[in-house]
């Protein structure tokens, strides 16, 4: 019997090839899409959580009181962590870990730019590293070693053996190898590929055995013993900081789960209130939603075919099927076409994963050898065949016989209720998704209209090491003189990537307690504003030709604003240990989160802090011949080194790579939710013409036009759409504005974008439907007459 079913099941998909493509494409499409969603979905939650302890190791959270709300960040001191495992019994390991930088690793007369880390021995500990070969009981055993993962290992070495080779850091520290250890996961926040000693970091960097409480630059990361009750044990650890440090009696401190920052790393009051969890949880949603609307598509397309359906189930009635039988015999047929859908969006993902990759900036991968996926799958082909074929399998089971046989079936008003239901669904979310597409790229105009402060265009950044360090204006001044470049400049970090704040800042006619607010800071020597095209508000940048700037520094209007001054312009200011005097103010401009207020910032000449050189390149040459004559006086300073250099302005649109991403996403499943929402309305469409038919054949020899009959065919659908749009338009304005409302610098929601939501709907829907709506109007109206 079970054969005879799939035999009949077959029959008919072949018999429809049309329509059983349309419907097996249009699930086959929204399985392939929800098994893309659902992959980047499980990516980010099991994100940090490959390590034998994670639900064991926390981030040690500072939370400081600043600008009238409460900072958090997982920035913390050099002495804190073994301050720690002193203080409180609970925590078994503590490690430290400075920010991953290139450095430069040369072995015989090969240099490659390796990612690097500088951690305590402990750190290897408390993330359960997995040494390839090697152990961490002896890894940092010397002082001058050196840990390689195998793909850092591998660019260096190629298929050498890593192990005991001496290499060249930098070209000054020569390190032993002493270990090789696995790839991190792509799913994971450490993406290093070599780990240096805390040890060996020291000894390179003396002050650091020294730096106290106040530099917040480093990480910490804790082990727990099991079984630790951790509300009791952050509120032990709450004034850890003030305990330690004078200056910072207001600082709380807590720990919070590793595995968990990823996704829940916004902070508001010290509490932690969400972040990219939301975004996993929209795609969580849209996977549902794309899979349910491609399952209303199925419905509608199988219940449109009835007519053709309605005299094989009469005759199976008449020869004794039950209704039972006949629903066991339509579920089989939908589950085939289920099964059918399955294979066909295996197919896709398999071509399209490379692609959505590229759009989300991930490495997904189908995990084509897991048990569980394929019995995930088998669970969707189930389930989706089930909702899916559950009303047509109902619907074509309820037909009487006699009148199927004397074919005069009609499935009548209350028939297609159902069908218009389905079909305002559809569009339901098809409008909202053309609302918030719309809405979404609206705000994302907005931010990257907001202006940055200082000109962004023609900008790169280069890493200062080497004889560059030292040199700088040296290799300035040769760049100028080929034309490769009109100014540069050397700061302590990158403009667009700003993460340096400093308090115990003093000011004349300071409140008590302001000296503990953190101000930004960015560390420069000469040329900032000519290089960068700030503007000064009032005052002058950094002069060579005045001894005195060597504390001198310049503010923005934010900070003079936060400092009350009226004449800012040589006002002394306390700062990094020496008082300064200001000798510029500028325009405000951005470090940080473009959507939120400016903050204060005080750019400040010191010599030894520099990190980067950023470069106007000249704007008369294309950016391509700038960079090839930059890259030849380069080399004249860094023959060892790489030419690597970073455009600003792509650096700074990675401020709102997630808003990007969403306007991209959103765009690619408005144009999904369309598509597969027309199918169902021409499922729809053609339904209601085979049962218009006769009063079509009627109304055609009484004298109507087509145009006519157009008209009448079409207004009931237009009507759906029209409920749908105000049901979906109503529903995307209360979840956008709330969405909007996390901006403090949003757009505003037009009634351009309702209009031109209707607009797009209706032109959908009549495009859609004209083609049946035509095709029943040139009917032979003799031919649709003929059995009455």
């Amino acid at each position: 019997m079970l054969k005879n079913y799939f035999k009949i099941a077959w029959r008919n998909i072949y018999k429809n090839k049309l329509y059983s493509a349309i419907n097996i494409g249009g699930l086959g499409v929204g399985m392939a899409v929800s098994f893309m969603l659902m992959l980047y979905v499980y990516n980010e939650l099991t994100y940090d959580k490959q390590y034998k302890n994670d639900e064991r190791i926390f981030t040690v959270m500072r939370h400081q009181p600043a600008n009238g709300e409460i900072q958090s960040g997982s920035s913390t001191s050099v002495p804190m962590a073994a301050a720690m495992l002193k203080d409180y019994p609970e925590i078994e390991k503590a490690a430290r870990m400075n920010w991953a930088f290139d450095k430069l690793y040369t072995y015989q007369d090969k240099s490659v730019n390796i990612n690097t880390a500088s951690v305590d021995p402990s750190f290897l500990d408390i993330f359960s590293i997995e040494f390839v070969k090697g152990s961490g009981a002896t890894a940092f055993s010397e002082l001058s070693s050196i840990v390689l993962t195998e793909s850092g290992a591998k660019s260096l070495f190629g298929t050498e053996d890593a192990m005991g080779k001496i290499v060249k850091i930098n070209k000054e520290r020569s390190a032993k190898v002493t270990g090789v250890i696995k790839d991190f996961a792509s799913n994971a926040s450490f993406k290093f590929n070599a780990v240096g000693s805390w040890a060996m970091l020291e000894a390179d960097q003396p002050w650091l055995k020294t730096s106290g409480w106040g530099n917040y630059s480093f990480k910490t990361y804790v082990l727990v013993k099991p079984g630790t009750n951790m509300a009791n044990l952050n509120a032990k650890i709450s004034g850890f900081i003030a305990k330690n440090d004078p200056n910072s009696k207001s600082t709380k401190v807590s720990l919070f789960q590793y595995s968990q920052l990823h996704l829940h790393s916004k902070f508001v009051n010290g509490k932690s209130v969400g972040g990219s969890i939301e975004y996993v949880q929209l795609f969580m949603i849209l996977a549902i939603v794309i899979l349910l609307i491609a399952c209303i598509n199925f419905m509608n397309l199988s219940t449109a075919r009835s007519e053709n359906r309605a005299k094989e189930v009469g005759v199976r009635k008449a020869v004794g099927a039950g209704r039972f039988s006949l629903i066991k015999q339509f579920m089989g047929e939908s589950l085939l076409m289920s099964a059918l859908a399955f294979v066909l969006a295996m197919i896709l993902v398999n071509r399209l994963l490379p692609y959505f990759n590229g759009v989300i900036g991930k490495n997904l991968e189908a995990p084509y050898g897991s048990v569980n996926f394929w019995l995930i799958g088998l669970g969707t082909i189930l389930i989706t065949g089930l909702i899916a074929g559950s009303y047509p399998a109902l619907f074509l089971s309820s037909f009487r016989p006699v009148k199927v046989l004397k074919g005069v079936n009609k499935a009548g008003k209350a028939a297609m209720l159902p069908r218009k239901i389905l079909v305002v669904v559809q569009f339901v979310i098809a409008t909202a998704f053309i609302l918030s597409s719309i809405l979404i790229y609206k705000q994302l105009m907005f931010i990257k209209s907001l202006p940055a402060g200082y000109d962004k265009n023609n900008l790169v950044e280069l890493s200062l090491d080497g004889r560059l360090y030292n040199d700088f204006e040296l290799f300035r001044r040769d760049a100028i003189e080929t034309g490769a470049i009109s100014d540069g400049v050397s700061t302590s970090s990158s403009i667009s990537n700003t993460n340096s704040s400093s308090w115990g800042i003093t000011w004349p006619g300071q409140l008590p307690g302001e000296d503990k607010i953190p101000i930004d800071q960015l560390v420069t020597t000469y040329h900032f504003v000519s290089t960068f095209n700030v503007k000064l508000i009032e005052g002058r940048d950094f002069d060579m030709g005045r001894p005195s700037d060597s504390t001198a520094i310049m503010l923005n209007q934010a900070a003079v604003k936060l400092m009350r001054m009226k004449e800012p312009l040589g006002t002394q200011v306390y700062w990094q240990g020496a008082k300064r005097t200001v000798v510029g103010v500028m325009q405000d401009f951005i470090l940080g989160d473009p959507t939120r207020p400016v903050d204060p910032v005080i750019v400040g000449f010191m010599k030894g802090w520099a990190g980067t050189a950023t470069i106007r390149l000249n704007n008369k040459l294309s950016v391509s011949d700038a960079i090839a004559k930059l890259n030849t006086v380069y080399k004249k300073y860094k023959p060892e080194y790489p030419f690597d250099y970073k455009f600003v302005d792509e650096q700074y649109a990675q401020k709102y790579s997630t808003e990007q991403l969403l306007g991209t996403l959103a765009n690619w499943f408005t144009i999904l939710a369309i598509v597969i929402s027309c199918l169902g309305l021409f499922g729809l469409a053609s339904f209601s013409a085979e049962q218009r038919r006769k009063e079509i054949g009627i109304r055609k020899v009484l004298g109507a036009s087509i145009a006519n009959l157009w008209f009448n065919l079409s207004k009931e659908f237009v009507q759906l759409v029209v409920i749908a749009f105000v049901i979906g338009g109503a529903l995307s304005w209360y979840f956008m504005n709330q969405w909007l409302q996390k901006y403090i610098f949003h757009t505003s929601i037009s009634a351009w974008v309702f209009v031109a939501t209707i607009i797009i709907s209706l032109a959908v829907t009549l495009l859609t439907i004209s083609w049946q709506a035509i095709k029943a109007a040139l009917t032979n109206p003799v031919k649709n007459l003929r059995s009455e």
